[in-house]
């Protein structure tokens, strides 16, 4: 059984719709479907049937008008967005849709904060699921599930490949649209000054790509058997959604490059 691992990455995963392409033109398909953030909503809508051409035409559709009106602000300790707006431009797509009957086995990672636990969702409604996963700390307010309190799975797990594995794949197709770090242990020594300026939104990305690159390793440790794409994101912000066509565009030439290793996948 052959599983597909979409990794997260906010307006970076669009990259996988460009992936997707890709596994379409090499007829390759994927019975398995697990997702992170971003990854689970790309990944929901393509175990729901739709093909990638019509994932591309519904993420043109995000301007940065509709951008607006999706991430509405709303003033709440709980969180900036509801997240209510995004819901309802789900359901025109995948409203009244449940996991179980979908043509691919399908499920997403998210974090529930009050037990300290990664919840996997691989049953119950869709738009749920997707919504429970993309609940960015802060940015949306938790969604609460099931009597469960859940955020964003992809703080705990960004390319969840052991999921996917616990699910019944034993082949793997894993891609990652996030930094990847070559990390260095090293004793502290005196070396010159960078004079390079670090502002709190800097030290905050920079401490999130070190923190997701190491847990990207630990699921790639476990991979028993597949491929691991990294698409280079580089010069897509997390929040440009309205940067949709480059972000596609960026997903399929890295994917191109992947063609010889993937055949072996039909």
């Amino acid at each position: 059984m052959l599983g597909l691992v979409l990794g997260g990455g906010a307006a970076k995963g669009y990259a996988h719709i460009g992936l997707l392409k890709v596994l379409e033109e090499e007829r390759i398909q994927p019975e398995v479907v697990v997702g992170a953030s971003m990854g689970a909503l790309v990944g929901g809508f393509y175990a729901a049937g739709f093909d990638a051409q019509t994932l591309e035409e519904i993420a043109l559709k995000i301007d940065k008008k509709k951008k607006k009106w999706l991430f509405k602000p709303h003033l709440s300790k709980k969180g900036f967005v509801t997240g209510e707006n995004v819901i309802t431009f789900l359901s025109s797509y995948l409203g009244g849709k449940r996991i179980e009957t979908l043509p691919k086995k399908y499920a997403v990672v998210a974090t529930d904060i009050e037990h300290e636990t990664e919840m996997i969702i691989d049953s119950g409604d869709v738009i749920q699921a997707i919504r429970s996963a993309i609940s960015i700390p802060v940015v949306f307010m938790p969604h609460t599930y099931d009597g469960r309190i859940l955020i964003d799975g992809g703080f705990v797990n960004p390319v969840p490949i052991t999921v996917a594995q616990r699910l019944g794949a034993k082949k793997i197709i894993a891609v990652n649209v996030l930094r990847r770090i070559d990390y260095k242990q090293m004793r502290i020594s005196t070396i010159s000054p960078s004079h390079k300026q670090y502002n709190m939104k800097k030290v905050f990305e920079q401490t999130f790509d070190m923190i997701t690159s190491r847990l990207i390793d630990y699921e790639i440790a476990k991979m028993k058997k597949g491929i691991v794409i990294d698409i280079d994101t580089r010069g897509i912000g997390m929040s440009q959604f309205e940067k949709a066509k480059e972000a596609i565009k960026r997903g399929y030439q890295e994917a191109k490059k992947y063609r010889t290793a993937l055949k072996k996948y039909r």
